[in-house]
């Protein structure tokens, strides 16, 4: 949090309808307040010296300038919400940001590594493209500009040097800038566009990750003697983010990148490591094949069909002995029969069947015999035995016992295809926390498009949230929010 001091009491009560509460700090361009809007709105306030705008014509074109700065948009930068002029002192009105410059924070707690320092050099490259793309110039882009707010880094007072650079009433033989963060063509009184600011971002992320400037000197011209024709020592970055300072701190501006090419580079580059993603689950273990049924077991071998042809033997004897029994007395019934009337003579014939008369009656039947003809052969029970088995008897397994079911063999498993492997998916905290590895607050979704946001914010590429959550597949590629490895 910036310390506040009170006000003097030369200090005024109130700017325009801002009413002010402490001071900030002091510096080359004027005084800093805290105050509050009508609104209760806490805003910084930047009044300026008079002495910087000393006509009517300087401080319409300060004006100018600032209306054009409130068009920058609210990408990591302090928004500009008003200016005007008070007892001939301009002044301006900005977002207040609630934290140290990025020089205190460094010089009390020391240099930015790793996450941190990629979040400082991609929030910081967001802010000079939104800048650059309103057509404004910071021009005095240092460590002191740069304020670690509550949701990331915050550049400040973008437009101010180029309202006072206009107004060269008093100055026309100064350069407006901070020594150490001037570009050469700035020293050497060229013309200053978005380039300027790429090398003062540049010495300003040698300061950050070192503790100390790129070009230093005893004195003001000393160090300008060195931004002209020294090279700076970045032995303490390396990377792409090494690559990159170097490239901005090119003295040709036409050979540095642009803030745009700046954070898509970063945004390109490895974020730091990752909690290690899941694991993904073990493929199923193959079924194994089913057993062969047991072949069938003889019916010879098998207790219950011994058993039953056994009996079937049995009652095959009992049935001939029966059949036997009743053939006895089918022979010896006209024996018993005759036994019971009277006994024929020796010359009457035995009986025989009855004739017809020449009348045509019938003749009656013989003696002791019955008017119902005796039954034929034919019409008497086969003499083979019957082949239907008694009642209580076992069944013989080779009619009645049905074969044993064979297990079905398990389904074949389905075969991926041989092009892409599915390496699983990702889900909004995925995507939470791949924006906050790339120097994002957070996440949310518009439509189907995930954003990072917080501060600025960017639309989210599912390939590259999947090649940072498997990063053993650098060719993954995302199909909704399934990752596929070719």
């Amino acid at each position: 949090m910036p310390e506040w001091t009170t006000l003097l009491p030369t200090d005024r009560s109130s700017v325009g309808p801002y009413r002010l509460e402490g001071r900030l700090g002091t510096g080359g361009q004027g005084t800093v307040y805290v105050a509050s809007a009508d609104t209760g709105q806490q805003v910084a306030v930047k009044l300026l010296h008079p002495h910087l705008v000393t006509d009517e014509r300087a401080l319409s074109r300060f004006l100018g300038e600032v209306e054009l700065a409130k068009r920058v948009a609210p990408f990591c930068t302090a928004q500009v919400l008003d200016s005007g002029v008070v007892d001939g002192q301009p002044y301006i009105v900005s977002e207040f940001v609630d934290g140290p410059s990025l020089q205190r924070s460094v010089r009390e707690t020391g240099p930015r590594t790793g996450a941190a320092l990629q979040r400082l050099a991609v929030n910081t490259a967001t802010a000079l493209a939104a800048v650059h793309q309103a057509g404004v110039v910071h021009r005095d882009f240092k460590p002191g500009n740069v304020l670690l707010g509550p949701d990331g880094p915050v550049v400040i007072d973008f437009g101010i040097a180029r309202a006072l650079d206009v107004s060269r009433t008093i100055i026309t033989s100064q350069a407006v800038g901070s020594p150490g963060y001037m570009a050469p063509e700035q020293i050497a009184g060229g013309d200053v566009g978005p380039a300027a600011d790429l090398f003062a971002w540049g010495a300003t992320m040698v300061y950050a990750a070192t503790a100390e400037r790129a070009f230093t000197g005893d004195s003001i011209p000393a160090v300008m003697q060195a931004i002209l024709h020294d090279e700076p020592n970045l032995d303490r970055l390396d990377g792409r983010l090494g690559d990159l300072v170097r490239a901005c701190l090119a003295k040709d501006a036409a050979q540095r990148p642009t803030a745009a090419q700046v954070v898509e580079r970063l945004r390109a580059q490895p974020a730091p490591p990752a909690p290690p993603p899941p694991p993904a689950l073990p493929e199923p273990p193959a079924l194994p094949e089913p057993p062969e049924p047991p072949a069938e077991i003889a019916p010879a071998t098998h207790p219950s069909a011994a058993t039953g042809r056994t009996r079937r033997r049995a009652y095959a004897w009992a049935g001939a002995a029966v059949l036997a029994l009743l053939l006895v007395l089918a022979a010896a019934y006209p024996l018993l029969s005759s036994g019971r009337g009277e006994k024929p003579s020796a010359a009457q014939p035995g009986p025989r069947p009855a004739t017809s008369t020449g009348g045509g009656t019938p003749a009656s039947p013989a003696p002791g015999q019955s008017g119902t003809p005796r039954p034929t052969p034919s019409a008497t029970p086969s003499t083979e035995p019957s082949r239907r088995e008694p009642a209580g008897a076992t069944p013989s397994p080779d009619r009645t016992k049905p074969p044993a079911p064979r297990k079905s063999s398990p389904p074949p498993r389905e075969r991926r295809p041989s092009g892409q492997k599915v390496l699983g998916t990702v889900s909004a905290n995925d995507v939470t926390r791949y924006c906050q590895s790339q120097g994002y607050a957070s996440s949310g979704m518009t439509g189907s498009t995930y954003w990072c946001y917080g501060p600025g914010g960017t639309p989210v590429n599912m390939t590259s949230v999947c090649r940072w959550a498997y990063p053993g597949h650098p060719k993954a590629v995302a199909d909704g929010d399934t990752c596929k490895s070719s």
